[in-house]
């Protein structure tokens, strides 16, 4: 009995040691070479780095780029995240009203999340292609032609259809933990409230959503993390432009990474962009897990 006690957690032990090391090596092991390299002017694997200390991180800040691809990174993040998490949680709503057809919505809803940012990117830049692009096509046929935009092409819309592509992608995946979360509230907190004569807008807005916390942290903290690390979607839709208009912190520090071969300035501005997750992810659970 022992012999087997012991094989068992030899077993356990032998899987969980070669996750904890696939896990320490590549999460933070490259995350303190990345910190390490941010301080050193590298030019790549045949160069030799150089300390420099924090000249990358002043140039970062000094250089009107980085500041531009900065702004446009929390402009895409704040506005991802808070219409996001509003359109799913809308819909999970409206279907635990109970509408026809629910099946058919929840896989509505989902498509989307099953498609790579590669034919999402694919996909949307055909539509929002402003002479042969399905969205302005559609708009002639109807003879709505002074609705037709310029989209990926103008430097005022393209963060816009980035936003509007991110939206689509992950709206369904917001709306199933939603879903998720309203179904498993105890139905007698909302039959005694229904009895006591609460309306269905009092239900929801003072009974069912209050309980949803959990579910609004972790979608948040999810959408904060693809917000941040964006960048096939953007690369293949926009390539950062036109004129930079939609360049974000990941597509910008791959064009100064490898089209410039300023690796440490690119370690910088991925460091950057994890210093930013945590100053926001860490302060935001500890407010929630206090609340």
């Amino acid at each position: 009995m022992n012999k087997i006690k012991l094989s068992s957690i030899f077993y356990f032990l032998s899987f969980a040691l070669v996750a904890i090391l696939l896990v320490s090596i590549f999460s933070y092991g490259f995350s303190i070479w990345t910190s390490y390299m941010s301080l050193h002017d590298w030019k790549g694997l045949g160069g030799i780095p150089v300390f420099i200390g924090l000249g990358n991180y002043i140039e970062f800040f000094s250089n009107s780029i980085a500041i531009r691809t900065l702004i446009n990174t929390f402009i895409l993040a704040i506005s991802f995240i808070i219409s996001t998490t509003l359109l799913g949680l809308v819909l999970a709503i409206l279907l635990d009203i109970g509408l026809k057809g629910t099946s058919i919505f929840k896989l509505i809803f989902l498509l989307p999340l099953s498609f790579s940012f590669v034919i999402s990117a694919t996909m949307w830049t055909w539509m929002f292609s402003p002479f042969q692009g399905t969205i302005n096509s559609l708009l002639r046929m109807l003879g709505l032609d002074f609705l037709t935009q310029p989209w990926i092409t103008s430097t005022e819309q393209s963060l816009l259809c980035v936003l509007i592509v991110y939206i689509w992608q992950f709206s369904g995946f917001v709306t199933l933990i939603y879903y998720a979360g309203i179904s498993s509230i105890s139905k007698e907190q909302i039959d005694a409230a229904t009895v006591d004569g609460a309306t269905l807008f009092q239900r929801y807005f003072y009974i069912i959503i209050p309980q949803l916390k959990g579910e609004t942290i972790g979608v948040m903290v999810i959408l904060l993390f693809y917000a941040l690390r964006v960048f096939d979607l953007v690369y293949l839709l926009t390539g950062g432009g036109p004129a930079l208009s939609s360049e974000v912190l990941a597509t910008y520090m791959y064009r100064v990474t490898f089209n410039q071969n300023l690796f440490g300035y690119g370690a910088t501005v991925g460091f950057i962009t994890f210093l930013i997750a945590m100053l926001i992810i860490i302060p935001f659970q500890i407010f929630f897990r206090r609340r």
